[in-house]
């Protein structure tokens, strides 16, 4: 007989697990199809990439604004629901927008509703995961799962309607993840921060700032990889269906080791999981910049769980275990906000020229940013100890 705490907790890890499907399935549509979606309608090259950067630089602002006023007030499941229900309507606002400059208005309020959302929803997963004893990476591997299903999925929609269900098939993910949203549990923090900026409390932090030089250079390392792997395996004469199986084997690593070894991740320290995604990323770039061979490119993909899914791990175990819950969300939007936002869209950014002039040895200045973290990786080793929380 199952008793009901057993249940409580089942049906917690179920919720949780189905706001990163949610998330995700928006993600899986969007990234890989909304500028197929925008150059249907006539924008051009420059037009496209203006409206694909700006959600990104307005996340700067927005993540730790509704993130610090989520801590302020204890409360993150309120803002979540506001937050999808207008990216929902902003969503299909487009379908009746045909000047850029309106085009332009919606992408900025695209930047402010939906980037929020996963540190907000991050920040109850990892609390519930501390007090119901859940196995965050078998919650998050549902997210990664999801991004496949939807890449796919809508790939195949396209190819028998058209890409006008573009728009329809990120609506309709929007209301999925509106739904579950509703349903997530909202805890509470034992008392509300004092007066004064949660963000400033971080970044006046020494270890803090320790912490964010590991996962921001972790997600530079990644830049030439998400920016022009596709481009160059291309050109170099691979197939589509090669290059796709070039991305699925590294996602597929990924959702292992969050299957498998996501538990086991929570009794080693955060530096320790940093470094080891570091030299798993010094190994992965090296070989992607010295050879173009099918089998060694297929041979070093799975290294994507230790350059994303283990530095991941340390990333949110270091918030869960030396961040107070009271400042839990403003910690995680600031690291997704800087890695995520500043130092991996600035990594793309660089990659470009220096792609055109040198190609696949770009990879070779991600391999300075992954010893770069593997450097601070060390540093935070020695600088914090199990148990510390961080004052405020």
């Amino acid at each position: 007989m199952t008793r009901p705490a057993d249940a409580t907790r089942r049906q917690t890890a179920i919720i949780l697990a189905l706001f990163f499907v949610g998330l995700f399935l928006i993600q899986g549509v969007f990234l890989p199809y909304w500028p197929v979606w925008l150059k249907g309608h006539g924008l051009s090259g420059g037009e496209i990439g203006i409206l694909l950067s700006l959600p990104n630089w307005i996340r700067i602002f927005a993540d730790p604004l509704i993130a610090q006023q989520a801590d302020r007030s204890g409360n993150r499941k309120t803002p979540m629901i506001i937050l999808a229900g207008i990216y929902i309507l902003t969503i299909i606002a487009f379908s009746f927008a045909d000047q850029f400059w309106f085009l332009l208005g919606l992408s900025a309020i695209i930047g402010f509703t939906y980037a929020p959302l996963l540190p907000l929803g991050t920040t109850i997963t990892v609390h519930e995961c501390k007090q119901r004893d859940l196995d965050y990476g078998r919650i998050r591997l549902w997210g990664s799962l999801a991004f496949i299903a939807a890449s796919y999925g809508a790939g195949w929609v396209l190819d028998a309607t058209g890409n006008d269900a573009i728009i329809w098939m990120i609506c309709a993910a929007g209301i999925v993840n509106f739904a579950i949203i509703t349903q997530m549990p909202n805890p509470q923090t034992d008392r509300p921060l004092r007066s004064g900026s949660s963000i400033l409390y971080l970044i006046k932090s020494p270890v803090f700032l320790n912490y964010l030089g590991c996962i921001c250079f972790s997600q530079a390392s990644h830049g030439t990889y998400y920016g022009f792997a596709s481009v160059h395996w291309e050109n170099v004469g691979f197939s589509h269906d090669q290059i796709g199986l070039f991305w699925s084997t590294g996602v597929m690593a990924e959702i292992v080791l969050f299957a498998l070894a996501g538990k086991y991740m929570r009794s080693y320290h955060p530096g320790l999981l940093f470094a080891v995604g570091a030299i798993g990323g010094i190994v992965r770039w090296t070989v992607l910049g010295l050879t173009d061979n099918f089998w060694l490119i297929l041979l070093v993909q799975p290294l994507h769980a230790l350059t994303f899914g283990i530095a991941h791990l340390g990333a949110i175990g270091f918030i869960a275990r030396a961040v107070p819950a009271q400042i839990a969300t403003s910690a995680q939007s600031l690291m997704a906000t800087l890695s995520m936002g500043l130092f991996l869209g600035g990594s793309i950014w660089l990659s470009g020229p220096l792609f055109e002039h040198f190609g696949s040895q770009t990879y070779f200045l991600m391999v300075v940013f992954a010893a770069i973290s593997l450097c601070f990786s060390l540093w935070l080793r020695r600088r914090w100890q199990e148990g510390n929380t961080l004052p405020i």
